[in-house]
């Protein structure tokens, strides 16, 4: 009898014991927790509590294309643009989605007779996050003229015809980009998009990743007269597809004047891989080739606790290289917009 009781008294304290030691390990979870709340914003960094944003803006957008030659200064550069008034347009913001929309202002019957008629579509979606950015974008743009036409059209009559027109050249870009943050105290939100605020001027080393689309469709005139010869992988082109992956580095930084004011600049740079699969006059042609990246993108605005606006100019700048040619494609983006909080 003694025997079991001892034998019992022992079992009890193993498990008192066992109890005991376990005990820490349902602590954890709560301490995991307490951390997360713990965890405070950057000093920094002041968050506007309302989650919802409206911003009407006048958008100038312009994608131009230039054409020159990388064989030793051979050949002559040639350069499209769009006849674009510009766009009014609305951004809302709900949360951290970012969505903008716009409408084109009509050209003139004077702008159509001297630079024609440009067609375009230009839709951006964006997540702008304090670490981390990513966006998608669509731009097609169809109708341009030729700006420096003279060393190919030497009688040509610029009074009755206005510049030369390519009504069917036509450039889609689209695709998704990426970027990181690797300072919690600045915030691109802060500057660009405007849903939060940075108390004091500060900088960042920034990355960005870039898969896009573009395509390019032309005619036969889309290589100007005397030229054909000099860009024998152009001439004649009827379409062509580019998949590019990009990789590309730089810094950012924003000056805060008076806590409201900033003033910020951002520029970029990089490169990677691009599939080209084109077409010409009977013939198709596949290569794979380096593309260059370049972007500066800089605004100046007011940002209040319920009052915003600001000023933002964005050029981006890539590269197609097809063997002898090299195509740029050249974003060019003027936004004016004031807006709300609430």
């Amino acid at each position: 009898m003694r025997f079991k009781l001892y034998v019992i008294c022992l079992l009890c304290l193993m498990s008192a014991r066992a109890f005991s030691q376990a005990e820490p390990a349902k602590e954890k979870p709560v301490k995991k927790e307490k951390k997360k709340k713990e965890k405070k914003l950057p000093e920094n960094i002041e968050v506007f509590p309302k989650n919802y944003l409206i911003r009407p803006r006048f958008v100038y957008p312009a994608v131009n294309l230039n054409v020159s030659n990388r064989m030793f200064g051979k050949g002559e550069n040639f350069n499209y643009k769009p006849a674009v008034l510009g766009v009014v347009g609305l951004s809302v913001k709900i949360k951290k989605v970012y969505v903008s929309a716009a409408v084109q202002l009509p050209p003139t019957d004077q702008i159509k007779h001297d630079f024609g008629n440009t067609k375009f579509r230009n839709i951006n979606i964006n997540i702008q996050g304090r670490v981390l950015y990513w966006g998608l974008f669509y731009r097609d743009y169809k109708g341009f003229y030729l700006k420096t036409y003279e060393p190919y059209y030497p009688n040509w009559n610029k009074d009755s015809l206005g510049f030369p027109k390519s009504p069917t050249l036509r450039i889609i870009d689209a695709g998704l980009n990426l970027g990181f943050n690797f300072n919690h105290n600045f915030s691109l939100n802060a500057a660009f998009a405007q849903g939060e605020r940075q108390k004091k001027s500060a900088g960042s080393f920034l990355m960005g990743f870039s898969e896009r689309y573009q395509r390019i469709e032309a005619d036969t005139s889309f290589v100007p007269p005397t030229q054909g010869k000099l860009y024998p992988n152009l001439d004649k082109l009827r379409y062509g597809n580019f998949i590019s992956s990009i990789i590309y580095f730089g810094f950012g930084y924003q000056f805060v004047i008076k806590r409201s004011f900033h003033l910020t600049i951002v520029t970029m740079g990089g490169s990677g891989l691009q599939i080209q699969n084109y077409t010409q006059d009977n013939k198709k042609r596949a290569w794979i080739n380096y593309p260059t990246y370049a972007t500066i993108k800089s605004q100046f605005g007011y940002n209040g606790e319920h009052f915003f606006t600001n000023l933002i100019y964005t050029y981006e700048y890539n590269t197609i290289p097809i063997k002898e040619s090299r195509l740029k494609i050249i974003n060019n983006w003027i936004e004016l917009g004031v807006g709300v909080r609430f």
